[in-house]
């Protein structure tokens, strides 16, 4: 590469990165916390611990409690507890949230942020400037997948510092931008997965334009009208026949989330995690008439299309909700190491202006 634009990337970088270095640091740290989320949830709630097996009757026990505590008009949505995580999570309007036990008791009631745990989530996905603050993180993922590609490029000539290993000897600037490069490097494609998925997350509504909408045709809707099991009738749209109905319609599937008739929808639906997704929130749904029985849509996601099951994918994979110790401890690694890139960059940075 010429002098010329090999200087110009490597100003942009170090510019780059100075400005935007204490978001990735926040996030990183942040966001390594995050993925251990539950497993702290289970060490300070005792409920979370309990032995639970989420059979349609339990999950129709704790749905039928939901429902008659709340109002159906005030649930937004059921994440049901599972047998790692006995601890069912509702969501409200007006920024409420409850957790409930196995039996359909509520253990815990709060707002927003009143829970520690959902401050760094804010924190983390939000800067705790609402929807500002969510555009704002995204537009910094979105430059710092910039960066980082920059930083590959820039890093090339120099690639043979790589075996001067990843720590500095000391402080002085040299050290730290050698350790910086070297820690790039070898967090580079993690780090990228977590500002991509990061940014698609940023920009739900986006994403799906650009990346589902140019794939979607009109057999797209026609595949949730199909093999509906044409039952109806009194009774067959209580929580345990409803699931049931749901559980023999997805052979294999587990019930993940629930939304209750109101009026919003006449529909109680029903999400279930099928066989081979990776996404935990149910993305495969059973829409049942809470009047008549009727089974009205099946959303199966396994015959979507294969971009449409890769972007179902990016919650799991941006959050470590995959149910694989090792890719936890990953993420936890690749958090790390982002920290400490931030913290060697900025480092180096001030020292350069220091100095001049």
């Amino acid at each position: 590469m010429k002098a010329g634009p090999f200087i110009f990337l490597r100003t942009m970088h170090a510019w780059g990165g100075a400005l935007l270095g204490l978001w990735v640091l926040l996030v990183s740290v942040s966001g390594t916390l995050l993925v251990w989320k539950q497993d702290y949830l289970r060490a300070s709630i005792p409920q979370a611990r309990e032995v639970f097996e989420p059979s349609p009757q339990a999950l129709a026990h704790i749905a039928s409690a939901v429902e008659q505590r709340f109002g159906p008009d005030d649930i937004l949505q059921i994440e049901f507890a599972t047998a790692d995580f006995a601890l069912t999570r509702v969501t409200l309007l007006d920024d409420r949230y409850a957790y409930v036990d196995a039996r359909g008791n509520v253990v815990t009631e709060w707002v927003l942020n009143d829970r520690w745990e959902e401050w760094l989530y804010d924190l983390h996905h939000r800067l705790l400037l609402g929807n500002l603050g969510l555009t704002l993180a995204g537009l910094a993922a979105l430059i710092v997948i910039v960066l980082v590609v920059t930083g590959i490029v820039v890093y090339w000539p120099m690639r043979r510092g790589l075996r001067q290993g990843f720590w500095p000897n000391g402080f002085a600037r040299a050290q730290l931008l050698r350790a910086h490069r070297n820690i790039g490097i070898v967090e580079a494609l993690l780090l990228l997965l977590s500002l991509t998925t990061g940014a698609v997350l940023a920009f739900p509504e986006q994403s799906q334009q650009w990346l589902l909408e140019p794939w979607r045709d009109e057999s797209y809707s026609l595949d949730f009208s199909e093999h509906l099991d044409g039952i109806s009738g009194p009774g067959t749209a209580d929580w345990l026949p409803a699931m049931q109905r749901a559980l023999r319609s997805m052979p294999g599937s587990r019930i993940r989330t629930a939304q209750v008739a109101n009026a919003y929808s006449p529909h109680r639906i029903i999400g279930l995690q099928q066989p081979g997704e990776w996404n935990p929130q149910g993305l495969s749904k059973i829409y049942i008439d809470a009047a008549d029985g009727d089974m009205d849509v099946r959303m199966d996601m396994r015959i979507q299309r294969t971009i449409e099951r890769m972007y179902n994918a990016v919650y799991p994979l941006h959050t470590g909700r995959l149910e694989f110790l090792p890719y936890k401890l990953l993420l936890t690694l690749s958090g790390m190491l982002a920290a400490t890139l931030s913290i060697f960059g900025l480092t180096s940075f001030v020292k350069s202006r220091f100095r001049r």
